[in-house]
């Protein structure tokens, strides 16, 4: 790993897209052209500075940036849950990535229109530990120690909400924390 000045200076050109791919098959898009991508590279960097590197051996194909990413989706869809309500969100995330009607790379999964709507204009990211926990479940969920609990979910929504039309036709498959699961 480089030094601390090297890091920030790799994470500065990831950030602005100057550097494509950062090394693993699903971090191949940027995160410009999105709506909010302005506000979506500031929450990057506030997650890459909790981000520890240190704690995770990552596989080949597991980027720095993958990390992010899935840590920020679990943040703002979770951060009031406990480990298990985060590593619930999580595992929806890959299991889209996994399922050949979502998008194939992890940035488009996460920033696919109408499926995430902390996507549009990621609010200021105010609850480190809550951002800790994100990455530490992001670490977890994509190096395979996570146990999808969610029997292979696809789809979400907050408990509160009762059954909103769009879960017509879906199997609900649990209730995780703040969150009920479907699969279709």
């Amino acid at each position: 790993m480089p030094g601390r000045g090297g890091f920030i200076a790799a994470v500065l050109l990831i950030l602005i897209g100057a550097i494509g791919g950062g090394g693993a098959v699903h971090a191949t898009s940027t995160v410009t052209g999105y709506p909010g991508s302005q506000a979506l590279n500031s929450a990057m960097a506030d997650a890459w500075d909790v981000l520890d590197l240190a704690s995770a051996a990552l596989p080949d194909d597991v980027s720095e940036r993958d990390i992010v990413l899935l840590a920020l989706n679990i943040y703002y869809e979770a951060r009031g849950e406990g480990i298990s309500g985060k590593a619930a969100v999580a595992h929806v995330t890959l299991n889209r990535l996994k399922d050949g009607r979502f998008p194939t790379t992890l940035t488009d999964v996460i920033m696919q229109p109408g499926q995430f709507s902390w996507t549009r204009k990621p609010p200021k990211i105010e609850d480190l530990e809550a951002l800790r926990a994100s990455v530490m479940v992001a670490t977890k969920a994509l190096t395979g120690v996570l146990r999808d609990r969610t029997g292979g979910a696809l789809y979400f929504h907050a408990a509160r909400l009762g059954e909103p039309e769009w879960t017509r036709g879906l199997t609900r498959i649990a209730r995780i924390g703040a969150h009920t699961f479907y699969a279709d």
